[in-house]
């Protein structure tokens, strides 16, 4: 109900209790028990209206009170739940960070044994044709 619709019915009741008012100096003492009598029970309809009124927008507060709880519950259980992904993919970074490094520092490993065996190999050969050189200058002096 609008406003203006409200302010209608209390211009229409007030307009009610003038007339009342200005009937007591005027009707008789049945007349006045009557319209007391009719009073009563428009005041008593319009008491269980207003209660169940009441009622209904308790009911809805206590709905919209309920669904906001829900929504801020459901919001934070998302919001956890994007830490925990974040928190999963930022481990499964660092996870896959770490293998690369050791994967690089096992083929830079690899190339130093390799190398090494290149130098062992040139060394060898070295000492070979060192020793051939070293063999034949003694034989040809001797």
């Amino acid at each position: 109900m609008a406003l203006s619709d409200h302010l209608k019915k209390l211009s229409k009741q007030a307009k009610k209790v003038e007339e009342s008012v200005d009937s007591f100096n005027k009707d008789t003492a049945d007349k006045i028990s009557e319209k007391r009598d009719e009073a009563k029970k428009s005041l008593d309809e319009t008491k269980v209206k207003i209660g169940d009124q009441m009622n209904a927008d308790a009911a809805s507060a206590t709905a919209s009170w309920a669904a906001m709880q829900k929504s801020v519950s459901d919001s934070f259980d998302s919001m956890q739940a994007d830490i925990a992904r974040k928190r999963a993919e930022h481990a499964a970074k660092k996870a896959e960070r770490t293998a690369e490094d050791a994967e690089a520092d096992a083929e830079d490993a690899v190339d130093f044994a390799v190398y090494a065996l290149q130098e062992a190999e040139y060394a060898i050969l070295d000492a070979a044709y060192a020793r051939d050189q070293a063999d034949k200058l003694q034989s040809a002096q001797g």
